[in-house]
């Protein structure tokens, strides 16, 4: 059964809901073992998070990142894989959203190629993060949230491509900007 946190059971248990399911997402796509790298999972949930704001324009969740040293980060799910983690079964599938399936699968695919740090660069490079740290020493511990205006404005300059087509969203002459309706 899965365990809340600080937070609502509700918000919680779907938070880790999302990251079972992304490592799961990542087994599956790749044939290749998650592991319990901590900084890959924080690193695919911001980007996750972003991507389901620049395709829909709504959060994939409510939990806030914090700017750590390495890149965004759930503090939440700082010791996901120390604290009791259960791998995601095909069965709970029901439990998550087609929307939140795709946009979970979208990341993996996108992203999952790649390792841990440089992740964690190309996460630091975006607006949000760099906010959530003016004058703060690169190496500083003092986390401060990044703000969803950030994010959203992050997810505004992510060029929307369909890994089923191979194409870019804005190269179909009568693409309006409208992805993934509820």
């Amino acid at each position: 059964m899965e365990m809340a946190f600080r937070k609502g059971d509700v918000i919680m248990a779907k938070l880790r809901q999302l990251a079972r399911y992304l490592v799961y997402s990542y087994e599956n796509h790749t044939a290749a073992r998650f592991g319990d790298n901590e900084l890959k999972l924080q690193t695919m949930l911001y980007f996750a998070q972003r991507e389901c704001l620049a395709l829909v324009g709504e959060t994939l969740f409510e939990d806030s990142f914090e700017g750590w040293e390495e890149g965004p980060v759930l503090p939440e799910l700082y010791f996901f894989f120390e604290e009791d983690y259960d791998p995601f079964e095909p069965l709970e599938m029901k439990k998550l959203t087609e929307r939140e399936q795709f946009i979970l699968d979208r990341v993996v695919l996108s992203y999952g190629q790649y390792g841990d740090w440089y992740l964690a660069d190309l996460a630091r490079r975006e607006t949000s993060w760099r906010n959530s740290r003016p004058g703060v020493a690169e190496e500083a511990t003092v986390p401060k949230l990044l703000e969803l205006a950030d994010i959203r404005a992050d997810a505004k300059k992510v060029r929307l491509y369909d890994t089923l087509f191979d194409v870019y969203l804005d190269e179909f002459e009568d693409f309006e900007g409208e992805v993934l309706r509820s």
